[in-house]
């Protein structure tokens, strides 16, 4: 087993941790970004996961602050576990992550609203779960793509 290929398989259990705690108690404990970072030293390439944890994990901390706490809101702990996503997948793979989430997250919260007639600003979603699905198919999309 290659280094990138441990490293793929540890980012995708945090992840998959992050998503049962995100989905059994709408939080996800600080634990698992830390974790995720250290992941991110295996195969560190300096430029890529700094850059990675700000261009990705921005717009989230953007989000957050700017978003009303009434409607649609990003927590603290989707933000955390989003720069710690940048940070080990570098910029690209990283916003392909945020893409392939957002848009599964939005799909879903859509049809969520028209089965429980409710408006969209009703329907609360725990991210995690998408993240994870975003973040495992980013990572190996990149990987198979790179020939790792």
């Amino acid at each position: 087993m290659t280094p990138l290929m441990v490293k793929g398989t540890l980012f995708g259990l945090l992840l998959l941790s992050a998503a049962v705690w995100d989905m059994r108690n709408r939080e996800i404990p600080n634990l698992i970004p830390a974790l995720l970072l250290l992941c991110g030293l295996i195969g560190f390439r300096p430029a890529a996961s700094v850059a990675g944890l700000f261009l990705v994990g921005g717009p989230f901390l953007l989000a957050a602050v700017l978003i009303k706490r009434d409607g649609f809101a990003i927590g603290g702990g989707d933000v955390k576990l989003m720069e710690a996503c940048g940070f080990v997948l570098g910029v690209w793979p990283g916003l392909i992550q945020a893409v392939l989430s957002l848009s599964l997250a939005a799909l879903v919260g859509l049809v969520e609203c028209r089965l429980q007639k409710q408006p969209l600003s009703a329907v609360r979603l725990p991210l995690a779960p998408f993240f994870c699905f975003g973040g495992v198919s980013a990572y190996w999309l990149t990987a198979f793509a790179l020939q790792i």
